[in-house]
Order: C-alpha cells, then sequence, then structure tokens
C-alpha cells in the first residue's frame, strides 16, 4: 500500500485506542512510532492464539477446482507486547522501557507478543469470520494474513495464473481504504531463537514502502528512537510526528486491489532486492521527496480507471460500469512472454464480474498508447505522460523484477484503513497536493474532495450511516481463465 496502515493494538484495554488516537494523529503515516500496548518477539502465555479458518480454491483449466483449507492470522505489531514474565508494556508511552528494552537484543528476549483468542478476533478486533472468507470492520480490523497450516505463510506463486476473489466494500466512503494485496514476506515469518512465534503469530512483515517495523528479523528495532521525523501533508505544512527506529524493511508488493465506493488502483510495485532486503539511510530506503528510489518502488505503476480518462467505469450506483455498491468478483491475471511458469512477466491483466456480467478492465483513455492492462511500455508512457521526476518502476527492474518476486512466491494480506495525514487523496482525491491543478494530466485520482479523509472525517462518516467494513471472500487462484469461468 502507498501509506502503511498502521493501527492501534488493544487488548486488555480496550478504551486504551481514545487516549492513542490524539498523540498518534501524524505518526501513523509517517512510519512513526504508535504510543500502543503493541509489539515484541517472544511468545506470551496469557492467551491461546486462534485463527480464523478460511477455504480458498486451487482451480485447472482441465480438472476443475479444489478446496484448500487456510487460516487467517493477524499482524504482530496489533498484538499487546509485555515483558514475558509479568504485564508490564514494552513501548510504554513514547519511548520503550529503558530496563526491559536496553538494546535490541535484550529487547527481544525480555518481551512476548501475547496471543489472541477467538473472542479477541471478534469482539476487539471486529475480525469476523464469514462463509469462505473474512469481514474487516473498521477502525478496529486489523491487518491479517493468510497460514498455510498453523505456523507458515501460504506462498502464492501467481506467474502465468490468475487471482479471483469477491469483494464487498459498499460502505466505504472517500477516504477509506479496503486493500488486498500481496508481499514478499518470509514463509515462517522470520522465525528465529528472538522470534519463535514466525508466522503464527503474524511476524515478518514487510512492503515496497520499506516501512520501519518495530521488530526486524527478531531484533527491536530501537536504535535511533529518540529521533523525531517530519513529513510535510497534503495542504503543505510540515508537521513532526513520533519516533521509528534506524532499519526499514523493504520487499516487493503487489497491490491487487486498493479501493472504496468512490475509486480504486492496482499497483505494481517492484524491488531491486530479492526477497526481504533490511535498509538503512535515505539510499537503500528511498526518498520521494528527494527522488530516491531505494531498494523498491514506492508509488509503483497502477491502473487507476478514473485517473486513466474514465470516470463513470468505478463507483456506486447503476450509472456506472461496476456498482460499488453490491459485491463484486475480480479477476487478476499475470501473462508471461512465453506463456509458461518459467517465462517473464508482461502483462497484468484485470477482468470483473458482476451480476452475472464480465467486463474487461477499462481503456487509458489518456494515454496515447492506450491500453487496459499493467505494463511496461503503459508504465513509462504513464511516468512520462503525468509528467513524474523519477520513474522508480523503472529503476527497480519493472514488470520481469515484479515478476520474478510472483515466481518465488509472496504472502496475501487483506486489511481496511484510513490516513488522517495524508487522507487517502493518492487514492481518491481531485488532487493530493495544494499546489496542483486538478486539470493537469494524472492530478485527479477520483471525485473526492481534497479536504476530505480524515480519520475524523470517516468516523463521522460511519456514526450517520454505520459501519464501514469490507468483505474478502471466495479466493480462487490457478491457471488462466480457470477460475471465474467456474462461479
Amino acid at each position: 500500500a502507498v501509506f502503511a496502515e498502521l493501527q492501534v493494538a488493544f487488548i486488555l484495554d480496550p478504551g486504551i485506542i481514545d487516549k492513542v488516537r490524539g498523540m498518534a494523529s501524524v505518526a501513523r503515516c509517517l512510519g512513526a512510532s504508535l504510543v500502543s500496548a503493541a509489539l515484541a518477539q517472544q511468545v506470551g502465555q496469557l492467551s491461546q492464539e486462534h485463527h480464523i479458518p478460511m477455504s480458498v480454491e486451487s482451480c485447472k483449466r482441465a480438472g476443475g477446482c479444489t478446496t484448500e483449507e487456510t487460516q487467517i492470522v493477524m499482524d504482530m505489531q496489533w498484538r499487546w507486547i509485555h515483558n514475558k514474565d509479568a504485564y508490564n508494556n514494552c513501548l510504554p508511552g513514547e519511548f520503550w522501557d529503558k530496563d526491559l528494552c536496553p538494546d535490541p537484543k535484550t529487547c527481544s528476549q525480555n518481551c512476548a507478543m501475547e496471543g489472541v483468542d477467538e473472542k479477541g478476533y471478534t469482539e476487539n478486533y471486529k475480525a469476523w469470520p464469514v462463509e469462505k472468507g473474512i469481514k474487516l470492520e473498521f477502525p478496529n480490523a486489523p491487518r491479517v494474513y493468510m497460514l498455510d497450516g498453523e505456523d507458515k505463510y501460504k506462498m502464492f506463486k501467481l506467474k502465468n495464473k490468475e487471482f479471483t476473489f469477491d469483494v464487498d466494500l459498499s460502505s466505504l466512503p472517500c477516504g477509506m481504504n479496503a486493500a488486498l494485496y500481496f508481499v514478499e514476506m518470509d514463509e515462517h515469518g522470520d522465525k528465529s531463537g528472538l522470534n519463535p512465534g514466525g508466522a503464527k503469530y503474524g511476524a515478518g512483515y514487510c512492503d515496497a514502502q520499506c516501512p520501519h517495523m518495530r521488530y526486524i528479523r527478531g531484533e527491536a528495532n530501537l536504535l535511533d528512537w529518540e529521533q523525531t521525523h517530519s513529513a510535510m501533508n497534503p495542504d503543505g505544512e510540515i508537521l513532526t510526528g513520533g519516533h521509528e527506529g534506524r532499519y526499514g524493511y523493504c520487499c516487493a508488493e503487489m497491490d491487487i486491489l486498493e479501493a472504496n465506493t468512490a475509486a480504486g488502483v492496482y499497483t505494481a510495485h517492484p524491488c531491486s532486492e530479492e526477497k526481504q532486503a533490511v535498509c538503512e539511510g535515505k539510499e537503500q530506503c528511498g526518498d520521494r521527496g528527494e527522488g530516491l528510489t531505494g531498494y523498491c518502488d514506492k508509488d509503483g505503476c497502477g491502473f487507476s480507471s478514473y485517473r486513466m480518462g474514465d470516470k463513470q467505469f468505478w463507483g456506486p450506483g447503476q450509472d456506472f460500469a461496476v456498482d460499488t455498491s453490491k459485491p463484486m468478483t475480480i479477476i487478476t491475471q499475470f501473462v508471461t512472454h512465453d506463456n509458461t511458469d518459467d517465462g517473464d512477466l508482461v502483462d497484468i491483466r484485470r477482468l470483473y464480474l458482476q451480476d452475472g456480467k464480465l467486463f474487461k478492465n477499462s481503456q487509458a483513455r489518456v494515454l496515447e498508447g492506450g491500453g487496459d492492462s499493467l505494463t511496461d511500455s503503459m508504465c513509462n508512457e504513464q511516468n512520462k505522460a503525468f509528467n513524474q521526476t523519477s520513474n522508480g518502476y523503472k529503476d527497480a527492474g519493472g514488470m520481469k523484477t515484479m515478476g520474478e518476486a510472483l515466481g518465488r512466491g509472496m504472502v496475501l494480506s487483506m486489511s481496511i484503513w484510513d490516513d488522517s495525514f495524508g487522507r487517502m487523496l493518492w487514492l481518491d482525491g481531485e488532487k493530493s497536493r495544494f499546489d496542483e491543478d486538478p486539470n493537469t494530466l494524472g492530478v485527479k485520482r477520483g471525485p473526492c474532495p481534497f479536504k476530505y479523509g480524515t480519520h475524523e472525517d470517516t468516523t463521522q462518516y460511519a456514526k450517520e450511516h454505520g459501519s464501514m467494513s469490507a468483505t474478502f471472500t471466495n479466493v480462487r487462484y490457478g491457471d488462466l481463465d480457470s477460475t471465474y469461468s467456474l462461479i
């Protein structure tokens, strides 16, 4: 995702989330520390870990689909982290507890991440099992991952394959994001002596933003924590956020869907480094403001129908080709140059199925070369047409490098989030910065007002219109043209 969907963990005291939000409104989008009751690496003994069951299907053109049983686990950053022999938070406020965490390794040895039982998933975190899927309710729902068994992630290898799922995001207005995407996390969640929980406890997250996770490969990321970080918001204001550690954790990311009812996009984020890479400093971690790509392409090459000139393709109601007020099926195809699993990825195509009707993706009307899918030529033309100052997608290896990550295997992640700092304008806004002209090619990402999208806006919307959620169901993957034809 373009911004990390950081949330606040609250497992023993749900009321802590209200105390935290005011202090963390800037930090959530600066990658900085959230003042929370979460974060660490040993395994606690107070609550038995539960996983949400979820059935998926593996499909072949000849032979149909077979059911596979998987499990869903929440990210470790939403968990309560305390000293392993008592109940003291390892990050009790703005700073790490100096007695428990004098250095990275000692902190990891002293602190334990607690399990979450079935009641905790549904009542505290609002992650609900539904038939063949999961429902994530805002604002409590955590980021979740798919497991193959109890203690390793399911690895999807999608070159020369397609991935299909149903989604209902009909309750999500401007400023919200229902995200389903793949990241090249370690299959075992970086399980080690310092991180015995591994994938079973949702450890090991990385993505193309190179997030400065609180724990990386089992060690607390607390060096340089005393420093504060600043960034310019869409209004041109320099805001100082909280704290973050010295290191980032980078890996390739394929965003299958980031969307609300007003706008949606799918995006490839290749990385020049294979698998997972620890970064340090701007040269490795990247810096948009200075035009530094780093290990990974943070902006990515994406296809947004609205930005590409078709304002009637995606939206709520019968006037749109894809009616976001109703559930839909989304099919994404990863086509190689020789139509084999070992070939180079050259094309990422998109289809939609709704009310029994199949839709091809919209056309890129604003580009001279047109097109309705992601290819290197389309991505480079888009970069030039939108007057981008750098081309991180090309620098990181483009479609071939993205395909190599998909060939090695990637982990499925799902979430629902908002973004007070950037207001999700990169996804759905009439412009993303105060000094942009909405009439300039590529500026408009959607129809949403520039000033809308703060956490206050989204929570007020929920009060007026009811709870907001995203439901992901009926996951299928397999041979090209093998999944949606059987629905």
